[in-house]
């Protein structure tokens, strides 16, 4: 079998001949590199430079040196877009201390470290881009897409990925999460009740952006995964009610999935906290997959596949084991959750976000090591323990 001959056969609860490592984007597990920091720290505790520094704001640099040492596997992602040329925004930056202040001509500031585009630690956002009806028309008219690809064009980049061997993933634009990117947790929350036509003005104009920019992507290449980012739940749940979820957000959603579905493609969403009542709501309205499931958050994968068995799910083991002095949870974590969620099907291991800067290779090593034999995984180059 081939990476996508894999991906489908667990995609449909088969049995492949083994059980890939795989990760996302933006929430790779092991599967896809790591931070500057982090890096560094697994090269002062023994791992040779294999390659993967994936920092904020810039392509990896060898990450297939990164999946071919560790066996692990990743999703195609498009080099090219249909629609750009927006005028954007000028930003002025300047230090106060150990931090870097970022201000934007939509009148957003953000506090962050100076080294945060190596480490990454939640910025202070003081003040965001969205806060009433004339900064996001200002938001809106700055951000508006003035060319788009030829036919000719998108037809020559297009033609790059039909023999492919990978799972290609398509992004789509958000709903809750391009609303809270905008106006922050608190201002999406309050406008839902205050300016319920602000929200909706938002999701038509990204639903609409979609339709012209990525739906014929979607429909020309017939990718294996539209993926969507929206970060809704927190530790105990969703942000917002499933009642909101569906007046706000229900409509793009079953649009997406019709356009993907119809394409061959399944649906899956990023959020982090606990998903366990979002992945019902999510799954009534056509989503087929959710990832990473972080640990901490309390999700319990073993019960929600007992709910909903044809549910794709990714992730679920804890990033944390793999930090020094956590060794010793490794194999309990492992052994606790994937043997039985493989047997039920339809389900991808790897870590519930990003590696740490506090892990070590030789933890790095004893986590892949186990999970590459529980999932019967002969790739990679990295020494078993």
């Amino acid at each position: 079998m081939n990476g996508l001959e894999r991906f489908k056969a667990v995609v449909r609860g088969e049995t492949p001949d083994y059980i890939p490592i795989f990760g996302f984007p933006g929430a790779p597990g092991m599967s896809g590199g790591c931070m500057r920091k982090t890096y560094d720290h697994l090269l002062e505790t023994g791992m040779p430079d294999v390659g993967g520094v994936c920092d904020l704001g810039h392509s990896g640099r060898n990450v297939e040196g990164w999946r071919r040492f560790w066996g692990t596997a990743m999703p195609l992602v498009l080099d090219f877009g249909l629609a750009y040329g927006s005028q954007g925004f000028k930003v002025a930056r300047r230090t106060e201390g150990e931090y870097e202040v970022i201000e934007s001509e939509d009148g957003s500031i953000t506090r962050q470290l100076i080294d945060n585009d190596i480490t990454y630690s939640m910025p202070e956002f003081i003040r965001y881009s969205v806060r009433d009806r004339d900064s996001w028309e200002f938001f809106r008219r700055r951000t508006e897409p003035q060319q788009f690809m030829s036919a000719e064009d998108f037809e020559r980049n297009a033609r790059r990925f039909d023999d492919r061997a990978e799972p290609l993933c398509i992004g789509v634009c958000g709903t809750y999460g391009a609303v809270r990117g905008l106006m922050g947790p608190e201002g999406a929350s309050l406008a839902m009740y205050d300016a319920p036509e602000l929200v909706h003005d938002i999701v038509r104009t990204n639903l609409e952006r979609t339709r012209r920019g990525v739906f014929p992507l979607i429909e020309r290449l017939r990718p294996e995964i539209v993926a969507m980012g929206e970060d809704l739940c927190y530790n105990h749940g969703m942000l917002l009610s499933p009642a909101q979820f569906e007046e706000f957000f229900g409509g793009y959603y079953r649009e997406v999935c019709s356009v993907a579905h119809e394409a061959g493609a399944i649906v899956a969403v990023d959020t982090d906290g606990n998903a366990m009542e979002f992945a019902r709501v999510a799954a009534g309205c056509g989503v087929d997959a959710i990832y990473p499931f972080e640990v901490k958050a309390g999700n319990d994968l073993l019960a929600l596949r007992e709910q909903m068995p044809e549910f794709i799910m990714f992730g679920w083991l804890e990033k944390e084991t793999i930090n020094a002095g956590n060794e010793a949870s490794i194999e309990p974590e492992i052994m606790g959750k994937v043997p039985a969620l493989l047997e039920k099907g339809r389900y991808f291991p790897n870590g519930d976000h990003g590696i740490q800067p506090w892990a070590t290779y030789p933890s790095l090593r004893k986590f892949m090591t186990i999970l590459h034999e529980v999932c019967k995984n002969p790739e990679g180059d990295f020494p078993r323990v």
